[in-house]
């Protein structure tokens, strides 16, 4: 009895300390350090005008992924959802992530007189790293791969892995594809009044960290929901080698880019070539 107390306990701490944690890192307020690590590697400077703008940015993103991040986490847990805590709490993550986007990042207020519209062209490819754009592109290759090899040599010559598991991860990945790039598109799209430099730099630096995170979350859970299906067709194939052998590769190699893309592409700066106006 003593025993199922204590695993209840530490259940429920898992389950609320972590979110926890979260939310206090969320709602911090943005201090100094903060906009100059945002700033320094991005090699933007921060005006009287554009500083403003930067930390009411990045308060409303950080409060809305904490939000998103933490209710996926207990949800999780809470609603005995299939799936670790972990996966539920990146996805509420995105779902913060793209809540702020749809409320738009930043108001930017243009200048006094007429309103005029900039007519820069704006590229994805521009504010993404390279992992961000072609990390889709190895997942479903790789998911692709490992279906072709088990429908070849299933195990005992019949295929054990439920349709509904495959059907359940391809559709996660679909959406989760979807997701990307519709924020690809909105993101970028969104009109921009014509700003002084200080400003237009500002605006792009936000476009680019908003759709570096949201790629960043989106190829995670991408890895995490395909890396589930691809590891269980990797304990149930019955292939030659080198044929298991790199199958067994391109599973671990799908989570470690979960990994990666978390820790690593989520949080990335990428720096922008900007043209100053006349």
């Amino acid at each position: 009895m003593a025993s199922s107390s204590q695993q209840l306990a530490l259940a429920l701490a898992w389950m609320f300390a972590v979110p926890t944690l979260v939310l206090l890192a969320g709602f911090a307020p943005v201090g100094r350090g903060r906009l100059a690590r945002f700033a320094s590697p991005r090699d933007l400077t921060v005006t009287v005008t554009s500083g403003p703008v930067l930390i009411t940015y990045l308060a409303r993103v950080s409060r809305w992924r904490a939000v998103g991040g933490a209710a996926g986490w207990v949800a999780g847990g809470a609603l005995a959802l299939p799936g670790a805590y972990y996966f539920w709490g990146a996805a509420g993550y995105l779902v913060g992530a793209l809540a702020a986007e749809i409320r738009t990042s930043v108001r930017l207020t243009p200048p006094d007189g007429p309103r005029r519209a900039s007519l820069a062209v704006r590229r994805s490819g521009d504010y993404l790293s390279w992992g961000v754009r072609w990390g889709p592109v190895f997942v479903i290759s790789a998911v692709a791969l490992q279906l072709a090899g088990y429908l070849r040599w299933p195990s005992a010559g019949t295929l054990d892995v439920q349709p509904s598991e495959v059907l359940l991860g391809g559709t996660g990945v679909a959406v989760v594809t979807a997701v990307l790039w519709l924020s690809r598109w909105l993101i970028v799209r969104r009109p921009r009044p014509v700003l002084p430099d200080d400003l237009n730099a500002v605006d792009d630096e936000i476009r680019a960290s908003s759709l570096q995170t949201i790629g960043g979350a989106s190829l995670a859970l991408m890895c995490l929901a395909a890396g589930d299906v691809m590891w269980d067709v990797t304990l149930d194939l019955d292939a030659p080698e080198p044929f298991n052998w790199i199958h067994s590769v391109l599973a671990f190699g799908v989570f470690a880019m979960a990994l990666y893309a978390w820790f690593g592409v989520r949080v990335r700066a990428r720096r922008l070539l900007r043209e100053t106006t006349e």
